[in-house]
């Protein structure tokens, strides 16, 4: 009897981690971005609408595979984008519940941008320090940008104003506007209120962590009087 309850003591773990793993990884990918992308889009299908509730229902019900399907449904049905690492996490959750893994999207090059953000943040590059634009590094992240915008739109591509992070925001809305020319009275989505000029704009003058020499200063007003001329901004350095 012993080694029964240690079994069904063992198989309750397992539940509960995987119970976890799938809210943890179904609350990353839809997050904001995705629920205010349904929210204006044209889905009538309930089962998408309210996605994570009936998620979190199949999860508190024990419906782990359920749960994992409808996850992947919603994946596929709004032609949505992983990261690696995301899909990475759909697969291990798969093979333990020993499921074949479903076929999704994946975005590398989204990873990248992410990374490549990090590394320069590192090597204190600043997208404001235009005395290093000719660095390959530089130059690298912009272009991976550009490609990204022209692949993903600018809507989708300002998915990134939610990374505060390594000034992943900065360096988007820079190459958003510098190379995605918005129109001046287009909402972003993501804000359902703010167009992506003033987005993208709060995000470029936001203070600084680390206080900005004049020289940056400097180059952020000249970029922003060139690039969005309408706007009269004064930006103040810590």
């Amino acid at each position: 009897m012993a080694h029964l309850k240690k079994n069904r003591d063992l198989i309750k773990i397992f539940q509960k981690s995987l119970k976890k793993e799938i809210a943890e990884l179904s609350n990353d990918i839809l997050n904001t971005v995705w629920s205010n992308r349904i929210e204006q889009s044209n889905f009538e299908s309930l089962g998408i609408k309210n996605g994570k509730q009936i998620i979190a229902e199949y999860l508190e019900n024990r419906e782990y595979g359920i749960a994992y399907e409808h996850l992947a449904y919603l994946i596929t049905e709004c032609e949505m984008e992983l990261s690696v690492e995301q899909k990475n996490r759909m697969d291990k959750i798969a093979y333990k519940m020993n499921v074949k893994p479903i076929r999704l999207l994946t975005n590398e090059k989204g990873t990248d941008f992410l990374f490549g953000c990090r590394n320069l943040y590192l090597a204190s590059i600043h997208p404001f320090d235009f005395d290093k634009r000719n660095l390959n590094e530089y130059k690298q992240i912009v272009e991976l940008g550009k490609e990204l915008l022209a692949q993903k739109g600018i809507q989708n591509f300002l998915g990134y104003l939610m990374e505060s992070q390594y000034r992943v925001s900065v360096w988007a809305s820079m190459i958003a506007i510098e190379y995605g020319k918005p129109k001046q009275d287009e909402i972003l989505n993501l804000s359902g209120t703010k167009t992506i000029i003033n987005s993208c704009l709060e995000c470029i003058i936001q203070d600084e962590i680390e206080p900005l020499s004049a020289e940056m200063i400097a180059n952020k007003e000249n970029w922003v009087h060139k690039n969005v001329p309408q706007q009269r901004i004064k930006i103040i350095g810590q």
